[in-house]
């Protein structure tokens, strides 16, 4: 009988040391599943991130597609300026093609009159002048443009000086 009651009080003892040993191993993965679900949910915004920038990049790469085909046809362009100067039928050509490039995104930049920006225009020399204020551009020597607000060439000025 003292054999019985001895395995009695053990049982007791080593279920709740049994429970105890649960509860520990229970926390234990939960604080593991928490720490895996953090670090999947970081997963997940890092993933998101990364397929907004590609979105991002890709609509840049679209919008500024065909920026190398414009930057070539601005020499044909200012060719086409000059000769509309001279002749009506080469003016309808320039105004046919300045409205394609313009519908691609192309717009000149405005020069003559205007305050000097190192950022749109490029000074090709001084020129004294008693009409204009001093930095204003004087003349255009040659025809600055925009492409998607972006500058592809600047402006080559002469800049006013007193």
């Amino acid at each position: 009988m003292a054999d019985a009651q001895a395995e009695r009080e053990e049982k007791p003892e080593t279920s709740e040391r049994s429970v105890e040993e649960l509860m520990e191993e229970l926390n234990s993965v939960q604080a593991l599943a928490e720490e895996r679900l953090e670090l999947l949910m970081r997963c997940r915004a890092d993933l998101d991130n990364v397929l907004k920038r590609s979105a991002r990049e890709k609509e840049e790469n679209i919008k500024y597609a065909s920026e190398k085909l414009i930057c070539k046809l601005l020499p044909v362009l200012d060719s086409l300026e000059q000769a509309a100067k001279h002749d009506q039928g080469s003016n309808v050509l320039y105004m046919q093609l300045l409205a394609v490039l313009f519908g691609e995104g192309l717009a000149p930049i405005e020069a003559k009159g205007m305050k000097f920006d190192p950022y749109r225009h490029e000074a090709l020399y001084q020129v004294e002048s008693q009409e204009l204020e001093e930095g204003l551009v004087a003349e255009e020597i040659q025809k600055g443009y925009l492409f998607n607000s972006h500058v592809i060439r600047f402006s080559k000025v002469a800049v006013a000086k007193r």
